[in-house]
């Protein structure tokens, strides 16, 4: 039966046009629907959890707010930063008047070149303490963005892994805030034998049957090795498709995935 199969599908792969007809749905490709990435968010920053603004169930899009730190000490921070930036931009001005005074005087002949050296030194410094600075407040701004963790892509949240006033750090074992499984797209799997593998090309146009619904998707991936995910021992083949949101699908659900040849029409 195995060898009938790849025949047939081989032969339905290289007839342009042809897609699986009505004679052959029992030759579809079982499969099994899985998330199209799945994203673990652990702490970027050191500090206590203020607020989880989802449940588990709940969808998202890219660049949600998951979970906000507590803000208070990272706002202190970047008023601290930007008062020390203001003072060394103080402090360079000075450096800067240092320099002008000290040209003037050895015009004039009544210094050495050394004072001028010595000044144009002390504006160095102070113009590389004023950088320091602003990379500083640039770190603390950063660290403040960073205490709310968003969504990286649309996805389903699958867990929350912390509490409202629970500290978290990334230097101690981070602990793991959310968890989420990517929605758009997400994946079909199934293996095929060597020969449809050979066939298949990444990119090729595929449709994807889950609860009676048709969706057109794409290869993502052709394995290289076999292997056994619950379908018969293959090659792992990885399609890719975006389902409307009105349909919630969960990773596990049985589905099939519909080949096509390359070219042909969904």
């Amino acid at each position: 039966m195995g060898r009938s199969r790849s025949f047939l599908l081989a032969s339905v792969l290289f007839l342009p046009g042809t897609l699986w007809g009505t004679s052959l749905q029992a030759e579809d490709l079982q499969a099994r629907i899985d998330w199209g990435q799945r994203h673990v968010l652990s702490a970027p920053v050191t500090g206590v959890v203020r607020e989880i603004a989802v449940r588990p169930g709940d969808r998202v899009d890219s660049g949600d707010v998951l979970i906000t730190l507590d803000l208070r000490r990272l706002k202190a921070d970047i008023r601290a930063a930007e008062a020390e930036l203001d003072r060394l931009r103080l402090e360079l001005g000075e450096a800067e008047r240092e320099v002008a005074r000290a040209e003037e005087l050895y015009d004039r002949t009544l210094v050495p070149i050394r004072e001028v050296e010595l000044a144009r030194i002390q504006r160095a410094m102070a113009a590389s303490r004023l950088a320091r600075a602003q990379a500083d407040l640039d770190r603390a701004r950063i660290d403040l963005d960073d205490s709310r963790v968003r969504a990286p892509a649309p996805s389903r949240v699958l867990g929350i892994g912390v509490t409202v006033g629970e500290a978290v750090s990334p230097a101690l074992s981070p602990p793991t805030l959310v968890t989420l499984g990517g929605t758009d797209p997400m994946r079909a799997e199934a293996t095929v034998d060597a020969a449809v593998a050979a066939a298949l090309r990444v990119g090729q146009p595929v449709s994807v049957r889950v609860r009676e619904q048709t969706l057109a998707g794409s290869v993502r991936t052709i394995g290289w090795e076999p292997e056994d995910i619950g379908f018969g021992h293959g090659y792992r083949l990885s399609v890719e498709f975006s389902p409307p949101e009105s349909l919630e699908l969960r990773a596990g659900e049985p589905a099939s995935i519909l080949l096509q040849s390359p070219g042909s029409g969904s």
